[in-house]
């Protein structure tokens, strides 16, 4: 794990020197490598194929319920699916009152084969008639794009969807991160419960949750009225993915993002 010493960090040098590596090899929007993990780890969860998915949906025979949070649903989704973040407060008052209202089956998913979020809905619904498209939404927009959108657009152009190579050109490790911190606009992504009152930046970063967007594009705004490069950081390399289509959307392209997020660096005691 790399660590984080309290102390004023190299952003005040006069010199920026940015290296990024651009050999970075393309990688597929969705890996089918990866196999399906989520199988395996709930073997109790049925689950369903694409192709099937793709014939009970067009016959209208599924509820299918995005288990994301909101701010991922917005950027993309499967169209007609309704969102139910399996995070959310109220998720078992939702998908009970859902359920209540229909003799179809509901299906959950969430962003791929790595992702667990719709194992976990499925089982924290303790409902029967469910099923669980664990490809999830970026294998099926590759393959019905017709039936996805992305950013409130549809049908979905797949040459929209961002790549993993193009996500890490704009990611960095603490080390260059930090040098560009003074002139630039620093938030800090993560939610109220995983900031816990603090940044990673001695006041230097602002709290700007995905799902306050309201506050959030204050700050994409400010960098681009000022000219100035924006960087954010989440609780883990994932959140940032999105904040990426939100970035692109607005015209942004001065971005960085802190790699591993907040989950990767700790304080240590000052020496």
């Amino acid at each position: 794990m790399n660590k984080l010493s309290i102390h004023f960090p190299n952003y005040f040098s006069s010199t920026i020197t940015l290296l990024l590596c651009l050999l970075i090899a393309p990688l597929s929007f969705a890996d089918k490598s990866e196999g399906f993990p989520g199988r395996e780890k709930y073997p109790e969860m049925p689950f369903i194929e694409l192709d099937d998915f793709y014939q009970g949906y067009i016959d209208n025979k599924y509820i299918v319920v995005d288990a994301r949070s909101h701010f991922e649903y917005e950027v993309i989704n499967i169209v007609g699916a309704v969102n139910i973040p399996l995070h959310s407060l109220t998720f078992n008052k939702d998908i009970n009152a859902l359920a209540k209202n229909t003799d179809k089956t509901i299906v959950f998913y969430c962003n791929g084969r790595r992702c667990m979020k719709s194992f976990k809905a499925a089982k924290k619904s303790k409902l029967s008639n469910i099923l669980v498209f664990d490809a999830g939404v970026f294998e099926w927009s590759q393959a019905h794009p017709e039936y996805a959108s992305l950013l409130g657009e549809s049908p979905l152009d797949p040459e929209k969807l961002i790549s993993k190579a193009e996500l890490n050109k704009h990611t960095l490790p603490l080390s260059e991160f930090e040098k560009l911190i003074l002139g630039s606009v620093l938030i800090d992504i993560r939610d109220k419960k995983q900031r816990r009152g603090n940044g990673l930046f001695l006041l230097a970063d602002k709290s700007a949750p995905l799902d306050d967007t309201r506050k959030l594009n204050r700050y994409i705004n400010k960098a681009i009225e000022e000219n100035k490069v924006l960087l954010a950081y989440g609780n883990s390399g994932k959140q940032v993915r999105w904040l990426q289509y939100h970035l692109e959307n607005k015209g942004l392209k001065n971005y960085y993002f802190m790699k591993g997020g907040a989950k990767y660096y700790r304080y240590d005691d000052a020496k």
